[in-house]
């Protein structure tokens, strides 16, 4: 199958050609390239399922009474479907699941949620503001360390995180950061990483007569960067404010480790569970398990498009 179109030559003049489609790229290939895509495509196609499971086992399971689950355990049947729909396992996983924090005080369901967003939101906006303000001059302006700043990120990369947890850990007890609210807005403001590396490079393709048109009207440095330069950069930085969402909202082990009397719907969740003996209410903790995923299915299903449409292979498209 082949589509039309229609084309403006350099002298003004219209030309229609007929381009193949992809449909009919794929239908004219060779048998072993067929064979291999066939392969290919079978295999994603049982790693989709494989991640699909366990979601289908939680939504089964947090529909079942207490009994049933543990009847169904017993049996190896537990993707077997409920009798009877207990849709009160969410209401209740709100009001009954908990945990205890160092000080003997029960933290709920709700607490956990609230923890997860203050948190989330500024370790994102903490870190996009730090790593835009030391992306920019390093891709735009020419100064003698400029070179070793950029060396100090790039290896700063290769240490791996758990060999400098202890040292973290210590680090966070002596400036008095450790279990408190500073430690999320000190931590996050470090202005390299990942972040920095996608911005420094989107910065650097971005062109400088945007900032020169700035300076001939009167403005300065500032104006340049807040006004100009950074307003550009939002669509490459909501696509990275999503992805840094996603990774703060399902971290775990960071709350753990520095703030254990915040505990985030992750932290707290994982730790209701090493609680939990055979008897306890498990559908409720199923249910607990499924509130805690939605919010990400969502917001990934609500931008996939933006996220493919800003990050390529080899970055964030310019």
């Amino acid at each position: 199958m082949k589509k039309t179109f229609t084309i403006i030559n350099p002298d003004g003049t219209k030309q229609k050609v007929k381009v193949s489609s992809e449909a009919s790229i794929l239908t004219n290939r060779d048998k072993p390239t067929k064979v291999l895509f066939g392969i290919v495509f079978v295999l994603f196609a049982i790693y989709s399922v494989t991640l699909l499971l366990p979601f289908v086992f939680l939504i089964v399971n947090s529909l079942k009474g207490s009994l049933e689950y543990i009847k169904h355990l017993n049996a190896g049947t537990l993707f077997s479907t409920p009798k009877i729909l207990h849709f009160e396992n969410y209401k209740t996983a709100f009001t009954e699941m908990r945990m205890v924090n160092s000080l003997g005080e029960y933290v709920y369901l709700p607490e956990m949620i609230f923890n997860s967003l203050w948190i989330a939101f500024t370790s994102i906006f903490c870190g996009l503001f730090a790593s835009a303000i030391v992306a920019y001059p390093l891709a735009k302006y020419r100064f003698k360390l400029r070179g070793f700043i950029y060396g100090i990120c790039i290896f700063n990369m290769t240490i791996p995180i758990i060999g400098s947890t202890g040292s973290m850990f210590k680090l966070c007890i002596d400036i008095g950061i450790y279990n408190t609210i500073f430690y999320v807005p000190l931590t996050s403001f470090g202005g390299f990483g990942f972040t920095f590396l996608l911005l420094y490079g989107f910065f650097s393709n971005l062109s400088w007569t945007y900032a020169e048109a700035v300076f001939i009207d009167g403005g300065g440095h500032a104006t340049a960067f807040f006004k100009i330069m950074l307003p550009q950069a939002w669509p490459p930085m909501l696509t990275l404010a999503i992805m840094s969402f996603i990774g703060s909202w399902n971290d775990y082990m960071t709350t753990l480790l520095y703030m254990p009397d915040f505990p985030t719907l992750a932290s707290g969740i994982y730790r209701i569970s090493k609680s939990m003996t055979r008897n306890g209410n498990y559908p409720q903790y199923f249910a607990g398990l499924v509130v805690s995923v939605i919010p990400v299915i969502a917001l990934y299903a609500a931008f996939s498009d933006m996220i493919m449409e800003n990050f390529t292979v080899g970055g964030l498209k310019g």
